[in-house]
C-alpha cells in the first residue's frame, strides 16, 4: 500500500510540476523575443516550451525552424550537423503531434540536409522518396521538386537497376504536374518555370517526344479513368509533344470525364496542331469563360487575338480587349494593339490626316506600357520614336483647325482620337 501510496504521490508531483508550467505566457516571452530578432536570445525559452507543451501550441514548431535554422547558421562546423540533427527531429516532432499540417515532414527533413550541405546524399534521397510518395500533393518548396528529381536521374545514369527509363518517366510527369500547378497558383513567380527548363533539360535525351508518346499509349488504358495521370500527361506532353495523336486522345478523354479550363484548353491546343482552327477557338473561349484565374484568363484571350484572328482586326482587338481587362498588365497586349492600328491605317483612314491619326491612337496607346509592364518601356518607347515621325505635329492639329477637338476613326478601329487645345 505504501508503495501504490508513494506512486500516487510521485505522479501528483510530476503533474503539479506540469501544470505549473505556463505554455502561453512562455511562448509570448520568446515570440517578443522573435519580434526583436533577438534570436539567440529566444532559444532557451523556446526549448522550454518545446519540451513542456509538444501538443499545445503548433506555432512552436514554425518558429523553432527559425530559430534551429538561425543555430545552424552562426555555430561551428563541428556542432553544424548536430544542430541540423535537431532541425530534422524537430520536424517529425512537428509531424508527431500536428499531422495534418506537415504531411511532407520527410520532404523537410532532406531539404534540411541538403540546404545545409551536409553530406549525406543516400539519406536525403531516401526521404525525398518516401515523401514524394506519400504526400506529393502537399509539396511546395521548388527546389525540393527540382532536386528529387536531379537526384532520381542522377542514380538512373549510374545504372540503379530499381530506376528504369519508365520510371524517370513517372517521375517526370509527376513533377512537371507539380511545378504546373504551383505556376497557376503563384504566376508571378519565375522560379517554376526555372526549375521545369532545368529539367527538360536533364531528361532531353530520355523524354523525347517519341518515347512520351509511346510511354503514354502503353499505358493510357489502365490510367484512361485518372483525372491526376491524365492531366499529368498532357502537362508533359504540351510544350513540345502536343502534335502527336495520342495528345489529342488523352485530351478529349480528360475533358469528357470533366469539364475544366484546363481541360478546355488541352483540346483547343490539339485541335489547332491539327489545323482544326473553328474548334481550337471554340475550345480556348470555353477555356476562359472556365478560368478563375485572370491572368490565365488574359493569356487565353491574347492566344485567340494574336493567333486566329489574324483575317479579322475586329474580332482580334475585342479579344485584346479582353484580355486587358482581366489582366491590365498585360503590356504585350497594349504593343499588339498599337501595331494592329498602324497596320489597319491604310484600309480605315480615309484622308492622309486620319491616317496621321491612326499613329497618334498607336502612340496613346503604347503609353500605357510603361505602367502596364515596366520591362516592355523600352520596347514601345522604341515604336513610340517610329510613330512620332509619321504621326501628327501640331502644325498638322493647327492646319486643319482641329485643336481642341475631336476625330471619331471607323472600320474595326472604331476609336475618337482628342487633340490638345493650342
Amino acid at each position: 500500500m505504501k508503495a501504490i501510496l508513494g506512486i500516487l504521490g510521485l505522479l501528483f508531483i510530476t503533474t503539479g510540476n506540469a501544470q505549473k508550467f505556463d505554455c502561453a505566457g512562455k511562448t509570448a516571452d520568446y515570440q517578443e523575443l522573435l519580434k526583436e530578432n533577438k534570436i539567440k536570445e529566444s532559444f532557451d525559452i523556446w526549448m522550454e516550451v518545446r519540451k513542456n507543451c509538444p501538443k499545445e501550441i503548433e506555432k512552436i514548431y514554425t518558429d523553432g525552424s527559425t530559430i534551429l535554422q538561425y543555430k545552424i547558421d552562426i555555430t561551428s562546423s563541428e556542432e553544424k550537423e548536430k544542430n541540423v540533427r535537431d532541425l530534422m527531429k524537430l520536424y517529425e516532432q512537428y509531424y508527431k503531434n500536428f499531422p495534418a499540417a506537415i504531411p511532407d515532414f520527410e520532404v523537410q527533413q532532406a531539404m534540411a540536409l541538403v540546404n545545409n550541405k551536409i553530406e549525406a546524399k543516400d539519406e536525403a534521397f531516401t526521404l525525398l522518396e518516401n515523401g514524394f510518395s506519400k504526400a506529393a500533393n502537399n509539396i511546395t518548396d521548388v527546389k525540393a521538386i527540382h532536386t528529387y528529381f536531379m537526384m532520381y536521374c542522377d542514380r538512373f545514369t549510374a545504372g540503379d537497376k530499381k530506376i528504369t527509363s519508365n520510371a524517370v518517366l513517372e517521375k517526370y510527369t509527376l513533377v512537371s504536374t507539380l511545378l504546373a500547378q504551383l505556376q497557376v497558383a503563384n504566376p508571378e513567380n519565375k522560379d517554376y518555370t526555372m526549375a521545369q527548363n532545368a529539367i527538360d533539360g536533364k531528361i532531353k535525351e530520355i523524354a523525347t517526344c517519341e518515347n512520351l508518346s509511346d510511354f503514354y499509349n502503353k499505358n493510357y488504358s489502365a490510367n484512361q479513368d485518372n483525372l491526376d495521370w491524365l492531366t499529368s500527361a498532357l502537362i508533359s506532353l504540351s510544350s513540345e509533344c502536343s502534335s502527336k495523336p495520342i495528345f489529342q486522345t488523352l485530351a478529349e478523354k480528360l475533358y469528357a470525364i470533366k469539364a475544366t479550363a484546363q481541360s478546355a484548353n488541352f483540346v483547343a491546343i490539339a485541335n489547332a496542331k491539327q489545323r482544326k482552327f473553328p474548334e481550337a477557338i471554340k475550345f480556348y473561349n470555353e477555356s476562359a469563360a472556365l478560368q478563375t484565374n485572370p491572368i490565365e484568363k488574359a493569356k487565353t484571350y491574347y492566344i485567340l487575338a494574336t493567333s486566329f484572328s489574324a483575317n479579322d482586326a475586329g474580332k482580334s482587338k475585342e479579344y485584346l480587349n479582353k484580355a486587358l481587362a482581366a489582366d491590365p498588365k498585360m503590356g504585350k497586349a497594349y504593343l499588339f494593339l498599337a501595331q494592329m492600328y498602324v497596320n489597319g491605317s491604310k484600309n480605315c483612314a480615309k484622308t492622309d490626316f486620319e491616317k496621321k491619326a491612326i499613329y497618334n491612337l498607336a502612340i496613346q496607346t503604347l503609353q500605357n506600357v510603361a505602367v502596364a509592364e515596366p520591362k516592355l518601356k523600352p520596347a514601345a518607347d522604341k515604336m513610340m520614336e517610329d510613330y512620332t515621325l509619321k504621326g501628327l505635329s501640331a502644325s498638322d492639329i493647327s492646319k486643319e483647325k482641329m485643336n481642341g477637338k475631336s476625330l471619331t476613326i471607323g472600320c474595326w478601329i472604331n476609336e475618337t482620337i482628342s487633340f490638345p487645345a493650342k
